[in-house]
């Protein structure tokens, strides 16, 4: 995978980007519709991420998964469109960015081929 620009970076057949809600990179498919500006992209239609919520300390997953009082895992959405180099997320996601527009991140140092 290699940084194509601040934002983005290319993987096999998709983009990926850091998503500062989630605090993870999420893949953007090839088969969506692309705007081919790397530095404010736009994507069509919305991206939908769902799986389990981890545990994470100190920015790091521990392998874990969040339990809730009954035990059980607890499902964790992250949905949102790509305008404009603007992260919009939909009221369905289950993080504290619900229904907020922010810019997109760069990527992290730690991510950038320049490390």
């Amino acid at each position: 995978m290699s940084q194509v620009s601040r934002k983005l970076r290319r993987g096999e057949g998709r983009y990926f980007h850091w998503c500062p809600a989630c605090e993870e990179m999420h893949p953007l498919p090839d088969g969506w519709n692309f705007d081919g500006n790397l530095e404010s992209p736009s994507f069509r239609p919305s991206f939908k991420h769902s799986g389990l919520k981890v545990v994470i300390v100190d920015g790091k997953r521990t392998g874990e998964w969040v339990h809730d009082a009954a035990g059980n895992t607890v499902p964790s959405i992250c949905h949102y469109f790509v305008t404009a180099g603007q992260l919009q997320f939909c009221g369905d996601s289950t993080h504290a960015l619900a229904g907020k527009t922010v810019p997109m991140p760069d990527l992290p140092e730690e991510l950038t081929d320049e490390n």
